[in-house]
C-alpha cells in the first residue's frame, strides 16, 4: 500500500481486504463503535473533552474508529449514513463537560504525576478515608461486577469473555481436522466462543491511569494515590493471607481483549477484560479459589495505615 496515502485512506483499505465486522447484527455494530468512542475520547488537562492523541497510544483506536466508519459506509453508504440516536443514547455518555470534569482535571494537573507511577482507587469519601486510615477494604467476588444497578464503567460479566469471528472456507479449511470434507460451496460461518471461568474468584481493582475522567466513569469525587506500589501489594497480600488462605494469589495488569481481534485462542478470564473499558487501564490484584466456588460473598479487611505510602483526594 503507497504509504504517501493518508493513514485513514490506508486504514480503510487495509478493512476492505479484512472485513472483521462484516457478520456483526446492526445493534453489535452499534455497541462496538460506542466503545472505540468512549475510548478515544479524554478530558484534557485543560478541562476540555478532547480526542487520544494518535501518537501517545491512540492509534489503536483511530484504526479501529475508521474501520467502523468503513464499515458502514460499506453497509449503509457515506457518513454520517447509518449512524443512528441508539449508538450514543441507548446508554447515557459520561458527562465530561461537568464541574466535577473540570475540577479533577485542574487537580490531577496540579499533582505533577505519572500514569503506570502510581495505583489510583476510586471511591466514596467515607470508604477511601477509612482506606488510608486503616488500610480497611473490601475484596468483591467477580460475580458481584455483573450487578446491574452498576454504571456502565463497573458493569461487566468478569466471569466470562466473548469472542466473535466470521470465517471464511479458507478459514475453516485451515482450522479442522478434516479438510478434506469441506465443501467447495460452503458459505461464511459465524463462530461465537465463550470463555468461562470454572469458579468464581475475589477481586480488588485499581487503575494506573492518571486521567481525570475516571472521576466522571466512575461518579465519584474522591480518590487515593497510593505513590509506593510495590509497599502496597505486600501489604495487602500478608493481610489476606488469613481471609483468603484457600485461594490462590495473582496480581497483575487486566489484558483488554478485542472480541473481534483476538490476539491468541488462550484466554485466562480472571485477567481478561473486553476491549471496551480499556480506558481504565486497570490493575487487579486476584485470589482465585483451590476449589471452584459459585456465589462468592465479598470479604472485608485491614492491611494497616497508608499515610506513608498514599494521600487521600477529595475534590
Amino acid at each position: 500500500m503507497p504509504e504517501s496515502l493518508p493513514r485513514h485512506i490506508q486504514w480503510r483499505r487495509w478493512y476492505q481486504g479484512r472485513r472483521y465486522a462484516r457478520h456483526l447484527s446492526q445493534a453489535e455494530l452499534n455497541k462496538r463503535i460506542r466503545d472505540i468512542v468512549v475510548n478515544l475520547v479524554r478530558v484534557t488537562p485543560e478541562a476540555k473533552i478532547g480526542p487520544q492523541p494518535i501518537n501517545n497510544g491512540g492509534g489503536i483506536w483511530w484504526e479501529k474508529w475508521s474501520h467502523s466508519l468503513e464499515e458502514m459506509q460499506l453497509r449503509h453508504g457515506p457518513y454520517p449514513a447509518g449512524f443512528s440516536r441508539e449508538i450514543f443514547q441507548e446508554e447515557p455518555f459520561p458527562a465530561y463537560a461537568s464541574d466535577l470534569a473540570e475540577r479533577a482535571a485542574k487537580r490531577l494537573c496540579s499533582l505533577g504525576m505519572e500514569s503506570n507511577d502510581v495505583y489510583i482507587k476510586f471511591g466514596k469519601q467515607v470508604h477511601l478515608e477509612q482506606l488510608v486510615k486503616e488500610g480497611a477494604l473490601r475484596v468483591q467476588p467477580a460475580s458481584y461486577f455483573a450487578n446491574k444497578d452498576h454504571n456502565g464503567a463497573v458493569r461487566d460479566d468478569e466471569l466470562s469473555l466473548q469472542i466473535s469471528l466470521s470465517l471464511s472456507r479458507n478459514d475453516i479449511f485451515r482450522i479442522v481436522a478434516n479438510p478434506q470434507d469441506v465443501p467447495q460451496d460452503i458459505q461464511e460461518r459465524r463462530l461465537d466462543v465463550s470463555f468461562k471461568s470454572p469458579t468464581d474468584f475475589w477481586l480488588y481493582c485499581v487503575t494506573t491511569a492518571v486521567e481525570p475522567r475516571l472521576f466522571v466513569d466512575f461518579q465519584v469525587d474522591s480518590c487515593v494515590i497510593i505513590r509506593d506500589q510495590s509497599k502496597f501489594r505486600e501489604r495487602l497480600q500478608l493481610a489476606a493471607q488469613s481471609n483468603l488462605s484457600d485461594a490462590a494469589f495473582q496480581d497483575g495488569p487486566a489484558e483488554y481483549i478485542d472480541p473481534l481481534l483476538p490476539r491468541t485462542a488462550r484466554v485466562f478470564v480472571p485477567f481478561a477484560k473486553y476491549f471496551g473499558y480499556s480506558y481504565q487501564r486497570e490493575h487487579r490484584f486476584c485470589w482465585i479459589p483451590k476449589l471452584p466456588a459459585q456465589n462468592l460473598s465479598h470479604i472485608d479487611f485491614k492491611i494497616g495505615n497508608l499515610d506513608d505510602i498514599s494521600d487521600l483526594i477529595v475534590l
